[in-house]
């Protein structure tokens, strides 16, 4: 290997690296993505097995977010389809959710749902829908102390304890924020839907992740490098400053100069690689009590008809107190080019009880197995059969979430070392997660190496 020098070496091109390389072409900075698998998009790419292109981690795009937003920017605008159309699945039955004032909308068949069991306290709509959500918003943004550790298991409590109603909110929270609406404070939920717009503007990759990826990858290309099955071994710190970075390219290592390293793998990580002996005890105490990697447990399916949302709708259904699963998309019905020509192919996800301890893999896959029995009955009449099930323990170095998604679990994209940056949806800006919270991470990275005169 010839060493060569940069001016920026991002390690793992997952989003927030891949727009961080992008980005830092754009700015005509010499740029190394270094990537440790054969391909580069990490939770953000696609796997092809048997013909069906299968999604590496979550699957959307917000129409309104970071991640078209950069794209456009560094001229690598992503094949998209829309994915609007939302149903809950509670005990068998799929409720839609309208598209216009959603909000309102799921409180509305909340009551229904509630209702039919004669189990609603009070008028849930009259007491929470509207105004009450309204004003918890505003709360959640502006004073979010107020709301303190109330958890939104417990909020919701407070007006009506039908297990089916607190199903749905559960499998809200897992989606969105990483953690059991029993886990996480409710202000989160709240911050969240007045920063990203939930579920209101989702998109897919048309032809798969990977194919969109290439095109942030072909950006960095034109102005530096990316090096895949490359793993960073050793970031090389002097008197508080990173000097380079040891990378092991095919078996063959090789120490390669840089004046800015930006980390797409995690904030762990990132200490491991440049050693605990380099940051302060103050970070690194914050590390270890806000890193809160969730585990996850992601199944494709494959059938010869469709096993959800079988009218052809080009949405996702959310599940309500299933043992594991909590959604689940028939990506084929946005997207035909995900599976060969008469097949369809559906995603689901699940989270375990907790996301906070390790998991029995065994155990998950055996839970998750009685879920597609239950909420799609009659897949195996439908010739569906399991292509994989991809489960990550809270070791793995995908998980769903490298932290819960609130203000109070966010890193800096600093570090204590003056030249190296994380992003990733650890360190991304309050109220933003997922796809464009990596995405707007890598943005302030690079405006900050821009601002600070790091690459001269």
């Amino acid at each position: 290997m010839v060493d060569l020098k940069y001016d920026v070496v991002v390690i793992g091109g997952g989003m927030g690296g891949m727009c961080a390389g992008a980005l830092a072409v754009k700015e005509g900075y010499r740029t190394l993505v270094v990537e440790k698998r054969p391909m580069v998009g990490g939770r953000f790419s696609t796997e092809t097995v048997d013909g069906f292109r299968l999604m590496t981690g979550a699957p959307f795009i917000h129409q309104s977010g970071w991640v078209p937003r950069i794209c456009k920017e560094v001229g690598a605008e992503f094949d998209r389809t829309p994915c609007l159309e939302v149903f809950y699945w509670v005990n068998g039955q799929e409720y839609k959710l309208p598209l216009q004032h959603r909000m309102n909308a799921l409180f509305e068949i909340c009551n229904r749902i509630a209702a039919n069991k004669a189990r609603l306290v009070g008028s849930m709509v009259k007491e929470i829908a509207s105004r009450k959500i309204m004003a918890s918003i505003h709360t959640a943004v502006s004073e979010p102390e107020k709301l303190g550790s109330t958890t939104i298991k417990e909020w919701l409590l407070r007006y009506t304890d039908n297990e089916d109603v607190h199903g749905i909110f559960d499998a809200i929270s897992v989606g969105m924020l990483m953690a059991h609406s029993y886990e996480i404070p409710v202000y989160n939920f709240f911050h969240f839907m007045a920063t990203q717009k939930g579920f209101n503007d989702v998109d897919l990759s048309t032809f798969g992740n990977l194919a969109n990826m290439e095109k942030l990858s072909a950006v960095v290309k034109a102005g530096g490098d990316v090096w895949t099955n490359s793993s960073a071994r050793k970031i090389i710190v002097h008197k508080g400053t990173a000097t380079g970075v040891v990378i092991d390219r095919e078996g063959r290592e090789a120490e390669i100069p840089c004046k800015a390293v930006v980390s797409n793998i995690g904030v762990r990580e990132t200490v491991a690689l440049a050693g605990e002996e380099s940051f302060t005890e103050e970070y690194l105490a914050d590390m270890r009590v806000k890193m809160r990697p969730a585990p996850i447990t992601i199944i494709h399916i494959a059938s010869e008809q469709p096993l959800c949302l079988p009218g052809g709708e080009a949405g996702a259904m959310l599940v309500a107190n299933a043992r594991r699963i909590t959604d689940a998309i028939p990506l084929t019905n946005s997207c035909p080019a995900m599976a060969p020509k008469g097949q369809h192919l559906t995603w689901a996800c699940a989270t375990p009880p907790s996301t906070l301890f390790p998991i029995d893999p065994e155990e998950e896959e055996r839970q998750c197995l009685k879920d597609i029995d239950m909420i799609l009955p009659d897949w195996r009449r439908k010739g569906g059969r399991i292509l994989k099930m991809d489960i990550r323990n809270i070791d793995h170095d995908l998980p769903e979430g490298r932290t819960w998604l609130g203000p109070a679990y966010n890193m800096p994209r600093e570090t204590p070392i003056r030249n190296v940056f994380n992003v990733g949806d650890a360190v991304c800006s309050p109220g933003i997660g997922g796809t464009s919270g990596c995405a707007e991470a890598a943005k302030r990275a690079i405006e900050t190496i821009k601002k600070q005169r790091l690459v001269k």
